[in-house]
């Protein structure tokens, strides 16, 4: 992926692997700054750009009732999308705790 920068990278990642044509690019912006000051990699931008987004969704869906059906289905086939690229952040990077927590408060949708 020479010569492209951290966010094309990221958003490359989140269409090809994980399913996320059209990623919120104030979250995308604001997580690859953020990123960039604490070196993450492309792969780090991805996982912190999905809980952003699965967290988001979640509320929204608990709170007006919509597609919580879907949106479980949709949370849970992201999540095993970026089991099989999570090797390839830093490891370092404290995220599963997070990811736990999420994928907890998504089974609210279930109810």
């Amino acid at each position: 992926m020479f010569g492209f920068g951290l966010k094309d990278k990221a958003k490359k990642i989140l269409e090809n692997d994980i399913g996320v044509f059209f990623p919120t690019q104030s979250w995308l912006n604001s997580i690859v700054k953020q990123g960039k000051s604490q070196n993450f990699n492309e792969y780090d931008v991805v996982i912190n750009y999905c809980m952003t987004e699965w967290e988001f969704e979640i509320t929204q869906a608990i709170k007006f009732g919509d597609n919580k059906e879907y949106l479980h289905q949709q949370i849970h086939s992201q999540r095993e999308k970026l089991r099989k690229i999570e090797h390839l952040a830093h490891p370092d990077l404290d995220y599963r705790e997070r990811v736990n927590q999420i994928i907890n408060k998504s089974k609210e949708l279930k109810k």
